[in-house]
This record gives C-alpha cells, sequence and structure tokens, in this order.
C-alpha cells in the first residue's frame, strides 16, 4: 500500500526535481559511445601474414577466451540489448509524471547527436571509398555502411520508449491531440526527425501548467 501510495503520489506531481530513471538515460548514452570502441577493442589482433582460418581463430581465442572471433559480434548486440532494456524499463515506469519520460528522452537524444555526427561521417568516407581503386572497397563498404545504419537506428530506436510513454501520457492528460501525438510517435523512428520533434515537446510542455 506504501508502494502504491507513493506511485500516486509521483504521478501527481509536476515531474520536476531527480528522477532515476536519469540514471538510465545517462548508462544508455554511455555504453551507446562505448560499445564501437569496446568492439574495436575485440576484434582480434593478428598478424598480416597469417592466412588460416585456424590460425586466425586460435589467436581470437588467446586474445578473447572462448568466444575467440564471436566476440565482436556479441558485443555488436550491445544497442540491441539496451533497446529492449529501454522498452522494458518505460513500461515499468508507468506510474512517473510525463516529464520524466520526456526529459529522460531529451537526455539520450541530445548527448547522443555528437554520435550521429561522427556516424554519418564515416558513412561518407565508406560511400567514398567505394570509389576508390582499391578495388575489394567495393564490396567492403556497403557492408560496413549497412552496419552502420542499423546499429546507429537502434540506438535511436532506444529514446523512443520514453518519448511514446510521454506522449501517451499527455495524451491521457489531454495536453496533446491523438494525431498530433501519434505523428511525433512515427517521427520517433526517422534520424533528425526525432530529435527536432522532441524541442517541439518540449517547448509546449514548458507551456503547460501541470
Amino acid at each position: 500500500m506504501g508502494t502504491e501510495r507513493m506511485s500516486n503520489e509521483v504521478t501527481k506531481g509536476n515531474g520536476k526535481g531527480f528522477h532515476l530513471l536519469y540514471l538510465w538515460g545517462l548508462f544508455y548514452v554511455i555504453m551507446t559511445y562505448a560499445y564501437p570502441v569496446i568492439t574495436f577493442m575485440t576484434v582480434p589482433k593478428v598478424d598480416a601474414s597469417v592466412n588460416s582460418s585456424a590460425a586466425y581463430e586460435e589467436a581470437a581465442k588467446a586474445q578473447n577466451g572462448a568466444l575467440g572471433s564471436d566476440l565482436p559480434l556479441v558485443v555488436l548486440a550491445i544497442p540491441v540489448v539496451l533497446l529492449i532494456m529501454s522498452i522494458v524499463i518505460a513500461a515499468r515506469s508507468k506510474n512517473l509524471h510525463r516529464r520524466a519520460f520526456l526529459v529522460t528522452a531529451e537526455l539520450i537524444k541530445y548527448l547522443l547527436i555528437p554520435f550521429y555526427i561522427m556516424g554519418g561521417i564515416a558513412i561518407v568516407i565508406f560511400f567514398l571509398l567505394m570509389f576508390t581503386p582499391v578495388v575489394i572497397m567495393i564490396f567492403v563498404s556497403p557492408v560496413v555502411i549497412g552496419v552502420l545504419c542499423v546499429l546507429g537506428w537502434v540506438s535511436l530506436a532506444g529514446s523512443a520508449p520514453f518519448m511514446i510513454a510521454y506522449l501517451s501520457k499527455a495524451v491521457k492528460d489531454k495536453k496533446l491531440g491523438k494525431l498530433f501525438a501519434l505523428l511525433i510517435g512515427v517521427l520517433q523512428f526517422f534520424f533528425a526527425m526525432d530529435v527536432i520533434t522532441t524541442i517541439i515537446c518540449a517547448i509546449k510542455e514548458k507551456k503547460t501548467k501541470e
């Protein structure tokens, strides 16, 4: 009963102040920046003269343990794990005030802007490498570009559960219209538009009294 009453009080509050949800937002940002570095560190460092797959795997296991050359692929799954955890956390935090969800989404989106800029630059570089005399880049670059796009989109989607939770509560509190909220919700899955629409929601939220 005490926990339920506390949850109701949080829901009826103005959403200002500190929420543990913000710590998850910071952790999400830190891990998003960290996983490319971790992936690079787990790629087996093998001498260029090694041309045997068995020798490569042996060197990989010496560096990464039992997972060997599979460890970098496991690390690449971090964005998917973070996305799933964001969905679960947003769903289990349903008693929080809508502003807590909005601030968490803002925290993630704004702090990840440099990450997406760096990713965009990397995509442009690999695209240009396809037109160099290095023949192998014709085959490697599209794969790298595809991987970067997918991982970037999954990272972007990780903040969407909090914006969707905010929109749901804003509609319930009659602060946003259903069609407007639906449009904003859909745009959360598009690069740049997610940040722009979040800024719009933040401006509208500041004008509300509750």
